[in-house]
């Protein structure tokens, strides 16, 4: 047995221990086991690439056919989907998504590896994308079917709550966009600042009865009426006669 073989049997014999501790439930040992395994099949692979062949008869010693390649990628496919089943078991759906495209980038074929990514893709909310996995796999591939049922369930779910969320607009067929509420608040402000515009209306004076005159009152408008201004009385001269004309002189306004 050559050293490529002993390395790839001592990887599957890991990836064999983690698909046992699955099998039991124990999630944590599954996945050391597989790193194990994906550890030494990368090693392998890499050391592969960097050993060319002297020639197509006699290759150069621990370089690989290109069959040993072949199936180098595919076991590490499986062991990456086979990781995915764990991080989907635990509800980590985004390390889920990272190892089954890891998978695929080995075998772009990969059934096991794009059917849990799209389980994943479902699990962290992405029902777009776990659409597009589970449709281009097939219907006749044994659970998709499911998994597009609960899509469907799912999509209907959001967009029961976006009508709650939007006040029954979007059951009415309308959809407020930033442009429409832009408009509204501006309709708005224009409207406050015509009222503010307007003056305000005096206040209505409420008019009071009239009372009836009192002897009070009429006691005090008689007192309060304007006396009459004394009539200038007329100029008798004096008895004394020389000193009249001079008087009467200063009165007309002469010096």
């Amino acid at each position: 047995m050559s050293s490529i073989q002993e390395k790839m049997a001592a990887a599957l014999a890991n990836k064999d221990l983690g698909n046992e501790s699955f099998k039991q439930g124990d999630t944590k040992k599954a996945l050391t086991q597989y790193h194990l395994a994906v550890l030494a099949l990368s090693g392998l692979d890499n050391q592969m690439s960097g050993m060319p062949m002297m020639s197509s008869m006699h290759p150069q010693e621990g370089a690989a056919t290109e069959e040993q390649r072949n199936e180098i990628k595919l076991n590490l496919a499986v062991v990456y989907a086979n990781m995915a089943a764990c991080h989907l078991k635990n509800a980590n759906y985004k390390r889920a998504i990272e190892v089954c495209n890891s998978a695929l980038k080995n075998d772009p074929n990969s059934v096991k590896a794009k059917f849990r990514r799209g389980q994943a893709k479902l699990g962290d909310g992405n029902l777009a994308g776990a659409e597009a996995d589970f449709l281009s796999l097939g219907e006749k591939v044994p659970g998709v079917k499911a998994e597009l049922e609960k899509i469907k369930k799912k999509s209907k779910e959001a967009d029961e709550k976006q009508r709650k969320t939007m006040g029954g607009f979007l059951s009415r067929g309308r959809i407020i966009t930033p442009e429409d509420e832009q408009e509204e608040n501006s309709q708005s402000a224009s409207s406050t600042s015509a009222s503010a515009s307007v003056p305000a209306l005096a206040p209505a004076v409420k008019a009071t009865p009239k009372s009836k005159p009192t002897l009070a009152s009429k006691t005090t408008s008689q007192s309060r009426k304007p006396k009459p201004i004394p009539k200038e009385e007329e100029y008798t001269p004096s008895i004394w006669s020389g000193t009249a004309p001079k008087i009467q002189e200063l009165a007309e306004g002469e010096e």
